[in-house]
């Protein structure tokens, strides 16, 4: 009598090792060491501002590999290291606005993703860039808003974020310009992020795997460079507690610029 599993098990072992085998060949010491400086250096930003961390690890992990492989990277590290600092973040966080902008983001992502159905993508990236380019321009002349805003305001700042994830998968910059312009402490502004950006980055892990951009090979890379982007994210830190007010937002702000142009330039590239 044969066993069904005595006969397919040879088989499957031997498609378990090719994998393993085609792995091993693919992480080079090289590529290895690459990502994990870029992982390192894109960490230091994160951990100083509470957001960014894919602003620049994508750009940085693209020198070298497809955007197709590093946007899941940065995604997988995005998640994990927000899982890592939740913990901490969640005790210094605002949850009155954060319960409110997650709940309008849930409303305005599938909303966001029916708008891209009907329009080009590229057009959606222009859009948002040139929104997001005003906000740091108000930013930057100290717009600022004397009390946390109501309720129904802090919702919608949420359905815009919501909006531009569907669209762009870019849910950060109405939440980034919401709490640079409230009266919170920057700390609580930080830990804030940090969370808004865990709810974001479940939702775009999701995503990439149902797509299969996750593969055994992205997530060995997040699992490698996961240490280097929680020093990366130490050293941020202790910038951050080192640091002032204005200087804390004078980074946010150019790091929210940065997005705005990358996006444009990405928008334009594509339409093009």
């Amino acid at each position: 009598m044969v066993v069904p599993w005595q006969r397919d098990g040879p088989d499957d072992m031997h498609d378990l090792l090719s994998a393993i085998g085609d792995l091993g060949a693919t992480l080079t010491p090289r590529l290895v060491l690459l990502s994990i400086t870029a992982i390192f250096a894109a960490a230091i930003l994160r951990g100083f501002t509470g957001f960014g961390f894919s602003l620049a690890a994508v750009p940085l992990l693209s020198l070298f590999m497809s955007p197709a492989q590093a946007v899941p990277i940065a995604v997988g590290l995005q998640l994990l290291g927000s899982l890592l600092d939740f913990r901490s973040a969640s005790k210094q966080c605002d949850w009155h606005s954060l319960r409110w902008l997650m709940l309008g983001a849930l409303i305005g992502s599938p909303l966001g993703t029916l708008i891209l159905s009907e329009i080009p993508a590229a057009v959606a990236r222009l859009v948002i860039s040139s929104i997001t380019l005003l906000a740091v321009l108000a930013l930057g002349r100290g717009f600022a808003l004397p009390a946390i805003p109501p309720r129904p305001v802090t919702a919608t700042t949420g359905f815009i974020s919501g909006l531009f994830n569907g669209l762009a998968a870019m849910p950060g910059p109405p939440a980034v310009a919401y709490y640079m312009s409230v009266p919170l402490p920057r700390a609580t502004t930080r830990a804030s992020l940090l969370v808004f950006f865990l709810m974001t980055s479940i939702a775009a892990a999701i995503a990439a795997f149902a797509v299969g951009l996750i593969t055994v090979r992205t997530i060995s890379l997040s699992l490698l460079g996961l240490p280097a982007m929680w020093i990366g994210t130490q050293f941020g830190e202790m910038a951050f507690r080192r640091g002032t007010d204005a200087i804390h937002r004078h980074v946010s702000i150019t790091s929210l610029g940065l997005i705005a142009l990358v996006s444009a330039i990405r928008g334009i590239s594509e339409l093009i």
